[in-house]
């Protein structure tokens, strides 16, 4: 009596999960570019449905048709990402592999989002459909076990790697989380009641400056690379995201002072310097500090820069379409003024990130125990230096109470504590650059010139923020939590020197 062969189970080698992966980036492709071409097709109606749907945005026909036009370009790009990523998957290369894990996930998100929005018509969003769907079956696919089993590291590299990156990525997330905090809400612009509201600032703040860290970092740079971008995160974010160094209503900023050439100079003079050293300089070094094992050396590798650089562009984005349409409807940045602004970006960038870093990253070993010089200052002289000074700078171009310039100015005597703001600023920027040349000067001194300037800024922000006694009460609350995790950070920097 005979008895059926058993039949082995069907498993996918690696070549086909590999092939069945490229095979769904290009529907997708195709699908995008179909859906592109579709919307330019019927653009009048597409763009009648936009109008009626975007009315209250204030923005134009033209402005919308110049949103179709261009939509071509970034699939043009994404197309010449996908054959590149296709050729490395062929090779096996886990690099590409993570890529398209990261790449499938966001599309899913990003169209899943536009679905949700109805920016486009029904007819369309059923396109979009069918596009999610396959996003959906490409997120399955590329996890699935035969590619997992291609792209796997070995234990031995595997473990190796978690050794060495374990730290950064602890490190980088704090930084993210950092960021937005020592910005707005130890500030005060984000009352502690609304706290939540500083998870939508975590895409633009926490992972901008993260990018900032990691480019500065992985080029070598130091604090004047630092320094300089901070200066491009303010631009990108005041000018091109809010577009407020240059509108004539956001924020009442043009009645602080007097304009000049379309700028609003009191609030450029302010929220810029706010910018490199509240959102970028100051965040970097307390978590560099929190995190001396690491020194400067990068936390992220490529791939994971990539991965900040993208989420940091959606950030800007979500601001660009969450703010101004709603608080400075019908206002679009001039084309003169666009055009500055992206020549001062890529400017500063190519100097910061090319002509001021050194040739070789710098040691991630810790600093060398030294002796505090008697011509050196100590740390809590430093402390209470940077605390005065930044209090004095804000109050000097701050207008309170909704004066439309500083209480205690008018007209053109406004520019009387402009000029004082930037001799203040710029001589304690001297004074400080003379303090930390010294031998004596270390991380506690650095340490105490941050917190200075961080619970100096909280304190303005009880006078000047708050307008309500629990605002006032929360943001006191917040200043003395902060003095307390500073202070502990002090007595672990004093241990580890010890």
């Amino acid at each position: 009596m005979g008895y059926p062969a058993t039949r082995a189970p069907r498993t996918d080698t690696p070549t086909d999960a590999v092939r069945l992966v490229i095979i769904l980036l290009f529907v997708n492709l195709a699908l995008a570019v179909a859906f592109a071409g579709l919307t330019l097709l019927f653009r009048e109606s597409v763009l009648d449905y936009q109008l009626a749907a975007r009315a209250p945005d204030g923005q134009s026909r033209e402005q919308l048709a110049l949103t179709l036009w261009t939509r071509p370009i970034p699939i043009l790009l994404v197309g010449a990402g996908y054959l590149w990523i296709a050729r490395r998957l062929r090779q096996g290369r886990r690099g590409a592999y993570l890529r398209v894990r990261m790449l499938s996930l966001l599309g899913l998100v990003a169209v899943a989002y536009l679905i949700l929005s109805g920016e486009y018509p029904a007819w369309l969003r059923v396109v979009q459909g069918v596009q999610l769907l396959l996003l959906a079956v490409l997120v399955v696919a590329v996890n699935r076990r035969p590619m997992r089993a291609a792209f796997a590291r070995s234990s031995q590299v595997r473990s190796s790697e978690t050794a060495r990156r374990a730290g950064g990525r602890r490190a980088a997330l704090t930084l993210a989380l950092v960021a937005p905090v020592v910005a707005e809400l130890t500030l005060g612009t984000v009352p502690l009641t609304m706290i939540w509201l500083v998870l939508l600032y975590v895409p633009m703040y926490g992972a901008g400056v993260l990018l900032v860290r990691e480019l500065v970092r992985a080029t070598g740079g130091g604090w004047p690379s630092v320094l300089l971008m901070g200066l491009v995160y303010g631009l990108v974010e005041e000018g091109l995201a809010l577009q407020s160094l240059t509108s004539p209503h956001l924020y009442g900023a043009a009645g602080w002072a007097p304009r000049l050439l379309g700028v609003n100079t009191a609030y450029t003079e302010l929220n810029l310097p706010y910018h490199v050293l509240f959102s970028v300089v100051i965040p970097i070094a307390l978590v560099e500090l929190l995190f001396p094992e690491l020194g400067q050396r990068p936390y992220l590798g490529r791939g994971g820069m990539a991965g900040v650089g993208v989420v940091a562009l959606l950030g800007t984005g979500l601001i660009r379409i969450l703010i101004p349409p709603s608080a400075d409807p019908g206002y679009v940045l001039p084309l003169p003024a666009l055009a500055v602004i992206l020549a001062l970006v890529g400017g500063l960038t190519f100097v910061a990130l090319r002509v001021l870093p050194a040739k070789q990253l710098p040691s991630a070993k810790p600093l060398p125990v030294v002796r505090t010089d008697s011509a050196t200052p100590a740390p809590g002289v430093v402390g209470v230096c940077c605390a005065l000074t930044a209090f004095g700078f804000m109050a000097l171009l701050f207008p309170f109470g909704g004066a439309r310039q500083p209480a205690f100015t008018q007209g053109l005597w406004v520019l009387a504590p402009m000029l004082a703001a930037a001799v203040l600023g710029v001589g304690a920027a001297l004074v400080l650059r003379r303090w930390s040349a010294r031998d004596g000067w270390g991380d506690r001194h650095r340490l105490a010139a941050a917190g200075g300037a961080v619970l100096a800024h909280t304190a303005f922000g009880v006078v000047a923020n708050a307008e309500t006694t629990p605002d006032r009460v929360s943001l006191i609350a917040m200043g003395v939590l902060t003095a307390v995790l500073l202070t502990l950070l002090g007595r672990r920097l004093k241990a580890i020197r010890e």
